[in-house]
């Protein structure tokens, strides 16, 4: 049996073949198509076998398999097609600057709803290529512990065991484990790795290639290492890996290893990224090596990875429900009980609920957003087209009248005017795509900090995509032209002279002016929020950490050379100072664990930093009592005191900050003395509260600092940087020399507002420019249809600026109007869906609510007074000398 057989074509397709072919041909070619799409999946991936398979059906749309439909009509017969074509094209040459204003503003439209469209087409193809990808999940654990609710995409080497061993309905269980990172060493050369640790069944799971190795036993014993093409050819180059020995530098675990397999680099679509996997069993060490085994410790739930493959007839809940019961021993009795849940595959990369996941991210929040903000650039398009039909529809009735008279029905006529509509979006659609390619390299290049430093995006067309954007098209020109033409369709032949363009909404309001005023107040909205995420971004970035950061450098460390690569420092004369941490505070990292009052009656969580006894006075904290650490660990010596800030004393009602200074709480079984007490700061962004509990604590572990903070003072920065990776590169050669100014760290931490704010302010000046197209359009016909009357009211005396203000009056309240109806709502919604994460906001003034509006009413004035002015000063005589 084939491993494909159970796929099946695409349904769409096959129901098109079947709606259009002839019922002779029909078998005959349903036969050939099968054929094709098998011999497709030999060689390509199922998606791309179903492209093929769906582009070959679209290609026998031919005239001569094209059945009959019956009837009158024919679907060969496009005798009226034709004419309803030429007759469109030739109404878009006559008018050639409102058809130019309408391509344009649809053309910009279509730019954005094609980059959604891509944008969306890749992230629904993440993890699609895995043949089981339907039925995998992941076990996900939610724990709460002293009113802190955590959501991890981690769940414990336990519980996959017990799945596997227990719970029916389910085919495969797969454990993982997470952040395998090592230097991997042969006698020429050394490279930094990072993947997992995987059974021999991870093969089975996924659909990743194994290029050389066999998948029953590459990864069957303790340090079998599998290397992706790309690891395998950086450390061997072309040679041959298999059954090279490799040593593991700075590796718990493992320190030697055997090449045992050769795999596919994961695509750009996948969900799990990694350069090698070394062998789950050789985690075995570890477990021996603990007082209480991984495995069976349900708590331990933070380094591991569980997939299921579900039976096609097991329900998640059963599943989770089964899950429960077995948790149900454990939670009885936990200060801090665990669930599970299952996650579908197809959410892994935009699920906005757990931690800790693997591999790229997109928040599905942020899609919503963006799905909202290109509506509103497109709506703003098809209103132009909208308002810009309705204004000419006077002009078009007699033609709408003469063709009723000589036999046309209502629907024949919105037909023809729909065909007008979807003809200039398929016009504007050639013109979108070229503009596609204008912002596409820009949107590749914007930071997206959830991608964690991959590729997320290549945002390239192929054959299918190119359908759905004519689809897209049509359906654009479909909405921009269907209220033109159901308007235009009912004129009756005798009243198209009457003034039929009045058409009501709403009584007492004109669908034009309905439409002019949502289609500013979006222009509005989008300016106005550009505005204020901008004022939170720069907020962020000048808000009162509660430490200095001038000219500090932070350099990643990944070794244990944090003394050696400090003394070598100290020989630098620009270095002025220097201090060892774990996490770098206020860019969104920290440690957290449990704090019990001394007498061990409350509890409080503690975010916390490992820190030297420099820490404080370089970065200049505020020590409100008591004092920072003296002096060093010996080697090998536990910490005995801890400095905290007011929140913690708050949480365990230890009283001021000098009433505090020589009490003792508790870390697990170590006894910590309050050696001091700084004044609150932000520990990790502006979103988490800055009264959350934070502590510090030594280590004599020089690998357990993360960060070496350098602060200096040099007139020759790049000089400096120079001698500083000099430095770092004679004790860690093998890694990249990592060093960032803490400023710019600051600014990196709040990078997705900045990408938010950019491509916010790009889609407002999209929309502001759609909708002074249309306005200018407006003004045009506007003083057309007016010139005998300005005309006639200047011969009579008016001067320039009452005729100004008399044609600019209308457009100039309607622009009021959206922004009185724009102003609350994008307040709302900037409030709860674009910086809900906030927690401190900068102060919304008036200038920050007005700003939308006084933009759109400048350029809308400008460019109503630029026609109108030209209306005004024109000389009544040439207007009404045939009068």
């Amino acid at each position: 049996m084939n491993q494909y057989d159970h796929i099946v074509p695409p349904k769409w397709p096959r129901k098109f073949l079947r709606f259009f072919v002839k019922k002779e041909y029909l078998e005959e070619i349903e036969g050939d198509m099968e054929e094709i799409f098998r011999e497709s999946l030999e060689e390509h991936s199922v998606r791309k076998a179903k492209r093929i398979y769906a582009f070959e059906a679209l290609k026998l749309f031919r005239p001569i398999l094209i059945k009959n439909l019956g009837g009158d009509y024919r679907l060969n017969h496009y005798g009226m097609f034709k004419n309803y074509l030429k007759t469109s094209l030739r109404s878009l040459k006559k008018n050639t600057l409102f058809s130019s204003i309408n391509i344009v503003g649809l053309a910009i439209g279509m730019s954005v709803g094609i980059l959604m469209i891509l944008l969306l087409s890749e992230l629904h193809s993440f993890d699609d290529f895995h043949a089981q990808k339907d039925n995998i999940y992941r076990v996900t654990s939610t724990r709460t512990l002293y009113g802190r609710e955590g959501n991890y995409s981690t769940a414990s080497y336990y519980i996959g065991s017990q799945i596997d061993a227990q719970i029916p309905g389910v085919d495969k269980v797969l454990i993982m484990g997470r952040d395998m990172s090592a230097d991997l060493r042969t006698e020429e050369k050394a490279i930094p790795i990072t993947g997992f640790y995987a059974p021999t069944s991870f093969f089975d799971f996924f659909s990743f290639k194994l290029k050389k190795g066999n998948p029953q036993t590459a990864l069957a014993d303790p340090n079998n290492i599998v290397l992706t093409e790309s690891a395998s050819k950086k450390l061997f180059g072309d040679a041959d890996p298999m059954g090279e020995l490799v040593s593991a530098d700075g590796h718990q675990d493992f320190q030697n290893g055997i090449i045992t397999g050769v795999i596919e680099d994961p695509p750009v679509n996948s969900h799990m990224q990694f350069e090698a996997l070394v062998a789950l069993k050789t985690l075995d060490k570890r477990a021996e090596g603990q007082e209480r085994n991984f495995k069976d410790n349900p708590r331990d739930m933070y380094n591991s990875y569980v997939y299921l493959v579900l039976n096609e007839s097991t329900k998640t809940e059963e599943v989770e429900d089964a899950i429960g019961k077995i948790m149900n021993d454990y939670n009885s009795n936990a200060e801090a009980p665990i669930t599970h849940r299952l996650q579908p595959l197809d959410t892994f990369v935009t699920s906005d609920t757990y931690v800790n996941g693997t591999g790229p991210r997109f928040s599905q929040r942020k899609i919503y957003v963006m799905i909202g903000l290109t509506l509103i650039v497109l709506l703003s398009a098809c209103f132009n087209y909208t308002n810009l039909s309705l204004a000419r529809a006077l002009r078009r009735s007699k033609e709408v009248g003469v063709r009723k008279v000589t036999g046309a029905t209502r629907f024949q006529v919105f037909i023809q005017f729909m065909l007008e509509a979807v003809i200039l979006s398929l016009i504007a659609l050639i013109a979108g795509l070229g503009l596609f390619f204008l912002i596409r390299p820009e949107f590749l290049n914007l930071p997206n900090p959830a991608a964690r430093g991959y590729q997320m995006f290549l945002l390239d067309i192929n054959y299918l995509q190119l359908l759905y954007f004519l689809l897209f098209a049509i359906g654009v020109g479909c909405l921009a032209g269907f209220l033109p033409a159901m308007f235009l369709s009912k004129l009756k032949a005798r009243i198209v002279f009457n003034n039929a363009s009045k058409v009501k909404l709403f009584s007492g309001v004109n669908l034009r002016r309905v439409l002019i005023v949502f289609q500013f107040a979006m222009s509005i909205g989008l300016i106005m929020c550009a505005v204020l995420v901008h004022r939170q971004y720069k907020f962020a970035l000048n808000y009162d950490l509660g430490f200095t950061t001038e000219k500090i450098v932070n350099i990643r460390l990944k070794g244990d050379y944090a003394n050696l690569l400090e003394n070598e420092y100290s020989k630098i004369p620009e270095v002025v100072e220097t201090s060892k941490s774990s996490v770098v505070l206020g860019v969104g990292s920290a440690m957290l664990t449990m704090i019990k009052s001394e007498d061990k009656s409350s509890t409080v969580s503690l975010l916390m930093s490992e820190v030297d006894e420099r820490y404080f006075n370089m970065h200049e904290f505020e020590i409100l009592a008591g004092s920072g650490f003296l002096s060093p660990l010996r080697e090998d010596e536990s910490p005995k005191y801890v400095v905290v800030n007011e929140a913690f004393l708050k949480g365990l009602n230890l009283g001021s900050p000098k009433e505090a200074i020589g009490k003792y709480v508790w870390r697990g079984d170590t006894r910590l003395e309050i050696l001091g007490v700084v004044g609150d700061f932000v520990s990790i962004t502006l979103n988490i509260n800055l009264e959350d509990a934070f502590g510090f604590l030594q280590t004599s572990k020089a690998s357990r600092y993360h960060t070496l903070g350098v602060k200096i003072r040099s007139n020759d920065l790049l000089a400096t940087m120079g001698k500083l990776e000099e430095s770092y590169k004679g004790l860690d050669p093998v890694h990249p020399f990592e060093a960032t100014f803490y400023d710019d760290q600051i600014a990196l931490a709040y990078q997705p507002q900045k990408t938010t704010y950019t491509i916010i302010s790009f889609l407002a000046f999209l929309a502001i420019s759609i909708s002074t197209l249309g306005l200018l359009g407006m003004a045009v016909y506007t003083t057309e249809s007016r010139m005998k009357e300005v005309s006639i009211r200047k011969v009579l005396g008016a001067g320039i600026s009452n005729l100004m203000l008399l044609l600019s009056r209308s457009f100039l309240v309607m622009i009021a109007v959206a922004g009185t109806v724009a102003v609350p709502i994008t307040l709302y919604l900037v409030d709860n869906m674009i910086l809900n994460e906030f927690l401190y906001r900068a102060k919304i003034g008036l200038i920050e609510i007005l700003s939308g509006f006084v933009i759109v009413m400048v350029i809308s004035a400008l460019t109503i007074g630029w026609q109108i002015r030209m209306a005004a000063v024109r000389n009544p005589v040439d207007t009404l000398r045939n009068d």
